[in-house]
């Protein structure tokens, strides 16, 4: 029963997202998918052409019920039955009193599944994208797609797993009209070959000098307490399909900490912009200068005695590259970790723990955990090859309370975990310089999601 209105809530939703969508017929709609940098990809496509154009964007929103109400203009409270009742009888009343007009949409498309109301197919039911993004493959809630594979062997699963995962996404692209546009990272390989017979017309993004958009080079940078981040990119414009040719563009990114992948975020905002008309000084002035990211991805907090915190807490994708990032950058004090669990990761939940944990031991100076995978997998491998204390704490108040008391100057410490039930942006709290700034700088700080912890 409880299944059955679910789906009634959706597909009413959709009914009227669809109807308001048809008020901005001719807008385009840009569909962003992929595992991983969907939300920072969106929000430099929104910095890069909002100077010019009217956007809306998805902000909040990325799954079947989110981006009805997004398109909508409504936005949950506390998602109570009260709250969902609340929705349903607004519905029709924005669609009668909602003219917002817009020249593009942005939209992140997430799935979690190959099944409906959770994948790709869904999703497209709703919204019909002129222009697509498609970003990366890899386990992120592959949970929901190991029946997919009957693979023992375990290297060999989570390929055909990410295969599946892929070639799901990839309906996003596959689905777009001949006079569409599609954005495609080529040093992905299973992006790269499960759109191969799209319709659209395709720009390339990656590190090899084929691509349209070349990846050239990626710089962090921490001197005296100041954080930016350079990309440097080659437009190669091949056969003449982009208007700039071979021309080099170097974007800064300041107060961020960013790992290399961040450039697959930033090269499709590019290539859109120079679709859209900008030139490569509007470009780079619009990145610089709005380019933002979303809250518990790598910004950089003052922490308690003089240290400075890699806030990367709002999920755990991507945790390789970051702890290889702080590998890589040059810093004064100590390299700390506060590292919770990778969740959502089916059968691959003990290879990915055991990977990071090896790869954490030759990276920081000493290691705190949270989370009962961290415990289970990574903990044991941690404390033979870590050559300092490795320190497990039940819940991330208490790890941020006793990580607090042993910061000391210049003390570089990444924070990154999965959010179901571990939430370390409550473990920053207790670290942070600035307490009373969580509210503004910290992720998940709603009234709503307070009680969610509590």
């Amino acid at each position: 029963m409880k299944q059955k209105a679910a789906l009634f809530v959706l597909y009413y939703l959709r009914f009227f997202a669809k109807l308001q969508l048809k008020k901005n017929k001719n807008c385009n709609i840009v569909g962003i998918t992929g595992s991983a940098g969907k939300s920072s990809t969106r929000n430099a496509i929104y910095s890069v052409l909002k100077n010019k154009y009217q956007v809306k964007a998805s902000f909040k929103a990325n799954s079947e019920s989110g981006i009805p109400l997004d398109i909508l203009g409504l936005e949950m409270k506390n998602y109570s039955v009260l709250d969902w009742l609340r929705v349903l009888f607004m519905a029709p009343i924005k669609l009668l009193t909602n003219f917002e007009k817009f020249d593009y949409y942005l939209v992140e498309m997430g799935i979690d599944s190959p099944n409906p109301p959770k994948n790709m197919d869904f999703l497209l039911s709703i919204i019909e994208p002129k222009m697509a993004v498609f970003l990366n493959a890899n386990v992120n809630h592959s949970f929901a797609f190991d029946q997919l594979v009957s693979e023992q062997e375990p290297k060999e699963r989570k390929k055909q797993i990410i295969k599946k995962i892929a070639e799901e996404k990839a309906k996003l692209i596959l689905s777009l009209p001949k006079n569409g546009l599609a954005f495609l990272n080529f040093d992905d390989l299973n992006v790269k070959e499960s759109c191969k017979n799209t319709k659209a017309e395709s720009y390339s993004f990656g590190s090899d000098s084929f691509c349209d958009l070349q990846i050239i080079e990626h710089q962090p940078q921490i001197l005296d307490k100041i954080i930016n981040t350079t990309f440097n990119f080659q437009i190669q414009s091949h056969y003449g399909k982009l208007k700039i040719k071979n021309q080099k563009l170097t974007i800064k990114i300041n107060n961020f900490l960013l790992p290399k992948h961040y450039a697959y975020s930033l090269a499709p905002a590019i290539l859109i912009g120079i679709k859209a008309g900008l030139s490569t000084e509007e470009i780079k002035n619009s990145l610089e200068n709005n380019f933002s990211i979303p809250l518990g991805r790598a910004s950089a907090i003052k922490g308690k005695n003089n240290s400075t915190i890699i806030d990367s807490s709002y999920n755990a994708s991507s945790m390789k590259d970051m702890i290889e990032l702080m590998n890589k950058v040059n810093n004064q004090g100590r390299k700390l970790a506060l590292l919770g669990d990778m969740r959502e990761l089916g059968e691959e939940t003990q290879a990915m723990h055991e990977e990071i944990a090896l790869l954490a031991s030759k990276s920081f100076d000493q290691i705190f955990l949270v989370g009962q995978e961290m415990k289970k997998y990574a903990l044991p491998i941690m404390r033979v090859n870590n050559k300092n204390q490795t320190i497990f704490f039940e819940n991330s108040k208490i790890a941020g309370e006793k990580i607090a008391n042993l910061l000391k100057a210049n003390d570089l410490i990444l924070v990154k975990g999965s959010q179901n039930t571990i939430f370390l942006e409550e473990a920053i709290k207790q670290m942070m310089l600035n307490e009373e700034d969580a509210g503004k700088i910290l992720c998940r700080q709603s009234n709503w999601w307070l009680s969610v912890k509590r």
